[in-house]
């Protein structure tokens, strides 16, 4: 023999089931509207960081330019007591070696 629910109490436990798994989902969406804000805010964040780096490599690179002039260079030997390279010399087996300039020694063989 069946037991048969009374029609009140099927309609009770239907609006209960329903009600629970409306519920849940409705928690569901809020707790992932929740996580997806704040990975917007990290990215956000994140994205505010690396423009910030960005303009600091390209101050950096600035400085570096502005550095690296010719001019700038041969300020900051002569601030150094450096002189420019007159003769080459090369060191061979601990000895140092004068060899005379490249300049207009050219050889032709044939």
């Amino acid at each position: 023999m069946r037991k048969t629910v009374a029609p009140g109490v099927r309609d009770l436990l239907f609006v209960v089931c329903l009600t629970t798994v409306l519920t849940i989902g409705v928690v569901g969406v809020l707790l992932l509207n929740t996580a997806m804000q704040q990975q917007s805010d990290r990215m956000t964040t994140q994205r505010q960081q690396i423009a910030s780096l960005t303009d600091q490599a390209q101050q950096l690179r600035t400085n570096i330019d502005r550095l690296a002039t010719p001019q700038s260079l041969a300020a900051r030997a002569r601030r150094l007591h450096m002189k420019p390279v007159k003769r080459l010399r090369f060191t061979v087996s601990g000895a140092p070696v004068s060899r005379p300039s490249l300049a207009g020694s050219h050889s032709h063989e044939g």
